[in-house]
């Protein structure tokens, strides 16, 4: 089985980039495909400090360039969901576009490929449709949700007649979340949407000694760490999760919020934390190194993930960061937003918070944080809750099965 992948977002591991660890969900099922015994290919665009050619973990990745490299804004930080606001990055999408046709067009002939696997039903989605035209290859596209929940909410007219073609023209269709396959359904009218969520790498995140050395850098030794990194970006909810602390303050509890993430939100971010005097309890040290994510969630008491609907209507696709820490053993706080709904099971491991309600959210935060039977059996229960229902080899068992079927 030969797959070519297309992907805007994909990681460099290019030490001191942002990027480093963006798209890591893709690359993780690529591997996980690679594992499987399929040979896959991704192509996605160049970004700085990485090779053009790179074979890793046995996927093969080309890498390509849009426009001159210094101006390729479209796909860089937050990707193209939140880039694509701007109007000096709308203007590149017929450059990445036609950037993406050629050079996954030259990489599908070269190595008679004939599965493509798209990543988002916009724009790539829609090239795969174009390259299935051409190459007659079979067409599956991965829906995420942030391509979908803007044009549910009525932005993005001319996207969405592009979005519907390429839904409608895919022979296969996956939604990461139930949230994202209901919208999916609602935009192309399409009922044979399946729901494969992401897997998580129970290897890489899982338990560990605490490290009183990652402690101590981030300014937490000695206290309950609450924890949560992310892009700041309006639909990650990082303003609730500040105001939440701000009642917990109140309380007295002998906490300490870690919030890692950058992003154009953050000076307004760090202001809020400032206006509100809680420069004691939330630490907010920037974009947090790879290496150091997996020994901070392994320290962490609690993990929040406090995703709201942003003003275009985008929310999360899927709770992957919470269930990463609940795969290291670190309980998880999750509202009840876009794809987090009904990701998890009340009480195993997790629970849920009313999105964008910051008294809710502190009302669970210090339920947890103050009752230590209840939290030491959610961290129990977290990892267990996470390898039974989300591990990759599960993920790409289903994967595997729809493409056995759709090609026998």
């Amino acid at each position: 089985m030969k797959i070519c992948v297309l992907t805007t977002s994909y990681p460099t591991w290019h030490e001191g980039a942002d990027e480093i660890i963006k798209g890591k969900f893709v690359h993780d099922m690529a591997r996980y495909l690679v594992k499987s015994g399929a040979e896959v290919h991704v192509v996605t665009q160049h970004e700085r400090g990485t090779p053009k050619y790179e074979l890793k973990d046995g996927v093969v990745i080309h890498r390509f360039h849009y426009f001159l490299p210094h101006h390729e804004t479209l796909t860089k930080g937050s990707g193209i969901p939140e880039n694509i606001k701007k109007i000096k990055n709308k203007l590149l999408v017929p450059f990445y576009v036609a950037g993406l046709i050629v050079n996954a067009l030259m990489v599908i002939k070269k190595h008679k490929i004939p599965i493509i696997n798209a990543h988002w039903g916009f724009p790539t989605g829609y090239i795969g449709l174009i390259l299935k035209s051409i190459t007659r290859s079979m067409l599956v596209t991965t829906l995420y949700g942030a391509e979908l929940f803007p044009v549910i909410a009525g932005r993005h007219a001319l996207i969405k007649r592009l979005l519907i073609r390429a839904l409608t023209g895919a022979d296969l269709l996956v939604g990461i979340s139930m949230e994202t396959v209901n919208a999916a359904k609602a935009i192309s009218g399409r009922d044979d949407i399946h729901v494969i969520p992401d897997g998580i790498d129970m290897d890489y995140y899982a338990p560990g000694k605490i490290s009183h050395e990652i402690l101590a850098k981030y300014n937490c030794s000695g206290k309950r760490v609450i924890f949560f990194t992310g892009r700041m970006v309006e639909r990650k909810g990082h303003r609730f999760l500040i105001e939440a602390m701000k009642i917990i303050k109140d309380e007295n509890l002998d906490i300490k919020l870690l919030l890692g993430g950058n992003g154009p939100l953050f000076p307004y971010l760090h202001q809020l934390r400032n206006d509100l005097n809680l420069e004691d309890v939330i630490e907010m040290p920037g974009f947090l190194p790879e290496e150091d994510l997996v020994p901070i969630l392994q320290a962490a008491d609690l993990h929040v993930l406090p995703s709201c609907i942003d003003a275009n209507g985008d929310t999360e696709g899927s709770a992957t960061a919470a269930f990463e820490a609940m795969a290291c053993g670190t309980p998880s706080i999750i509202s009840c937003i876009g794809g987090n709904i009904g990701a998890i099971e009340e009480g195993k491991g997790a629970c849920y918070f009313e999105a964008g309600n910051s008294n809710d959210l502190a009302e669970k935060i210090t339920m947890l944080v103050t009752d230590h039977a209840q939290l030491d059996r959610y961290a129990r229960e977290s990892r267990q809750f996470i390898k039974d229902h989300y591990s990759w080899e599960e993920s790409i068992a289903k994967y595997r099965h729809l493409l056995n079927g759709a090609v026998s």
